[in-house]
């Protein structure tokens, strides 16, 4: 039988926040799932470890059967540019009838003041808006 050992707590702190504004939709069913392609027409960042705009048109959710691969750039209130996987699922329950999102994104960006995004592990949790449509996500980096 294994040793019991106390299993330590994940740490985890706020980063940052982020709205992605949509450009509408395309909703198709192939013969093995349906997909969903959603262009970012825009949005902001704003927090305590990141600011900036997510780049116009520079992206897209690529969605299957509910879950979540969003590619896009994004660019820092400096000017440096870094790129951005999302990677997640969405629901559609919630008392307000709003789906609401579990994610992980993935960063890349250069040397320098936003590497640090490249070497951290975030989760974040997010829900989608209508009228004008769009959706917040809120990142906790794992310390």
């Amino acid at each position: 039988m294994a040793q019991q050992e106390e299993i330590p707590a994940i740490a985890q702190q706020y980063a940052f926040s982020m709205r992605i504004e949509s450009d509408g939709h395309i909703e198709f069913q192939g013969p093995m799932r349906s997909r969903t392609f959603e262009p970012a027409s825009g949005g902001e960042i704003w927090g305590p470890k990141l600011q900036g705009r997510v780049v116009p048109r520079s992206g897209a959710d690529f969605a299957s059967n509910e879950l979540m691969d969003a590619h896009m750039m994004l660019q820092a209130s400096d000017g440096t540019w870094i790129y951005m996987n999302l990677l997640g699922y969405e629901h559609n329950v919630t008392d307000d009838g709003n789906p609401y999102f579990r994610v992980a994104p993935y960063f890349d960006a250069p040397s320098g003041p936003h590497e640090w995004l490249a070497n951290t592990v975030f989760v974040g949790i997010g829900e989608r808006h209508m009228n004008p449509d769009h959706t917040i996500f809120h990142f906790h980096e794992i310390l």
